[in-house]
C-alpha cells in the first residue's frame, strides 16, 4: 500500500485541509468561498473524507470539517513548521471542544482566514516573521502583508493575560500599518471597551518594540452581511450606539464583509498605492477639499457641497460626517460602491445624497488588470 502524501499546495484539497488545521474546525457552509463549483467541492470533500484526511462533525445545528487521524498525522510529520503549532498542546485547534460557543469562535476565525487568504494576505506561520514569538529578539522588518490569529498572538503570554476576553480574532500587519481584526459574522457585535482599549495598547506596544517602523493601529470589523452595517449606523441615532466602534476604539474602524466584495476592499486597504490611485481618479470629478473646512471631508462640488468617500466604509468617519452635517445644518454627498447603497441610504436621511461607483468598472481597472 503506497504511503499517504499531502495534496499539492496549489490544489483545492490542500487549501481546505490546511485551513481546517489552522482553525481547528472549518464551517461547512464556508467551503464555497474556497471552491466555487458545488460538484467539484463535493468531489474534494468526498476524496478527503474517504482517505481519512478530513471528517465532518455535526452537533447543535453546527456542521464543520475537522482533521481526520491521517490528515493530522500527515500535516504534523510532513510540514511541522507550518502546522505543528496548531496540532499540538491543549489549544482549541488541537483539543477541540464541543460547546457551541467554542466552536463558533473557531468558525469565526475560519471565516477571517478565508477573507485574508482570498485577499492575497500571507497566513501561514512558515511564511511570516515570528512577530509574537517570545524567542524573538529585536525589531523585525515587515515587508509584506501578514495576518496573525489570536492564538498566535497568545504566544506573548504576559501581554495577552492583560486582555483576556478581547473579541479580536487576530492582527493584520502591512509595511506601514497594523489593524486589530474583529469578526462579527452574522451578529451585531458588542464590546467591553476597557478590555479592547488594553488590547489596542498591547498592539501598539508590539508595533513599537517588535517592528522596525512605528505603525499606526486601526481597526477592521468583518461581518457576513451589509445589513450589519445598516443596523450599526442606524443604532448611532439611538442609545444602542456601539461607542467602541464609533469613536472610543480606533481613529479608523473599517467595515468589511466576508465575501468577494469584502476581499476586494481588504486588498485595497492593504495596497495604499492602489487606494491613492483610485482616490485620485475620483477627485477628477470634484474639487479639492478646502483646508479650512470645519467638517471633515474628502472633496467638494463646484457649489461647495461637502463630499465623503465611503467606498472603504470607515465607521467613525461616517458618523462624524453625518453628525457634523446635522449640527451645522448642511447638505453633503457620500460616494460609495453600488453594492453598499442599500446599507448606507437609510443612514443618510434628508441631508445626504448618495453617489455610487460601478464596482464592475473598478474591478476591471484594478482587480483584473495584468
Amino acid at each position: 500500500m503506497p504511503k499517504p502524501v499531502l495534496p499539492s499546495h496549489d490544489s483545492a484539497s490542500y487549501e481546505l485541509l490546511s485551513l481546517t488545521a489552522l482553525c481547528g474546525e472549518f464551517p461547512c457552509d464556508s467551503a464555497a468561498r474556497l471552491i466555487g463549483s458545488e460538484s467539484y467541492r463535493k468531489k474534494i470533500v468526498t476524496g478527503l473524507t474517504h482517505n481519512r484526511l478530513l471528517r465532518i462533525f455535526s452537533r447543535n445545528h453546527l456542521r464543520g470539517y475537522r482533521l481526520g487521524i491521517r490528515g493530522k498525522r500527515l500535516l504534523q510529520d510532513q510540514e511541522p513548521e507550518r502546522f505543528l503549532f496548531y496540532l499540538s498542546g491543549c489549544g482549541d485547534t488541537n483539543a477541540i471542544k464541543s460547546e457551541p460557543s467554542r466552536r463558533l469562535r473557531l468558525h469565526r476565525i475560519a471565516r477571517t482566514y478565508i477573507t485574508m487568504k482570498n485577499a492575497g494576505i500571507t497566513i501561514f506561520r512558515d511564511e511570516k516573521p515570528p512577530l509574537f514569538s517570545p524567542d524573538t529578539a529585536g525589531a523585525i522588518p515587515i515587508e509584506d502583508v501578514y495576518f496573525y490569529d489570536s492564538r498566535e498572538m497568545k504566544e506573548l503570554r504576559s501581554e495577552m493575560l492583560k486582555i483576556y476576553g478581547s473579541r479580536m480574532t487576530g492582527a493584520l500587519f502591512t509595511p506601514k500599518q497594523a489593524f486589530a481584526v474583529f469578526n462579527a459574522m452574522d451578529s451585531i457585535p458588542t464590546f467591553d471597551p476597557q478590555i479592547e482599549r488594553r488590547a489596542k495598547v498591547m498592539l501598539q506596544r508590539v508595533c513599537q518594540i517588535r517592528t522596525v517602523a512605528t505603525r499606526k493601529v486601526d481597526g477592521i470589523l468583518l461581518a457576513d452581511h451589509w445589513q450589519t452595517l445598516y443596523i450599526l449606523l442606524e443604532n448611532t441615532k439611538s442609545s444602542e450606539k456601539e461607542y467602541f466602534l464609533f469613536g472610543e476604539g480606533y481613529e479608523h474602524f473599517y467595515f468589511i464583509t466576508n465575501d468577494y466584495y469584502g476581499e476586494a476592499l481588504l486588498w485595497m486597504l492593504c495596497n495604499p498605492d492602489a487606494t491613492k490611485q483610485f482616490h485620485a481618479l475620483l477627485l477628477q470629478s470634484f474639487c479639492p477639499s478646502p483646508k479650512d473646512s470645519a467638517i471633515e471631508n474628502d472633496a467638494v462640488t463646484e457649489d461647495g457641497t461637502l463630499i465623503l468617500f465611503a467606498y472603504q466604509p470607515d465607521l467613525p468617519k461616517l458618523y462624524r460626517f453625518y453628525a457634523a452635517l446635522e449640527l451645522h445644518k448642511r447638505s453633503g454627498i457620500i460616494v460609495c460602491f453600488d453594492f453598499q447603497e442599500d446599507a448606507l441610504r437609510p443612514f443618510c436621511g434628508s441631508r445626504i445624497k448618495l453617489q455610487t461607483i460601478d464596482f464592475s468598472d473598478f474591478e476591471r481597472r484594478f482587480l483584473n488588470s495584468p
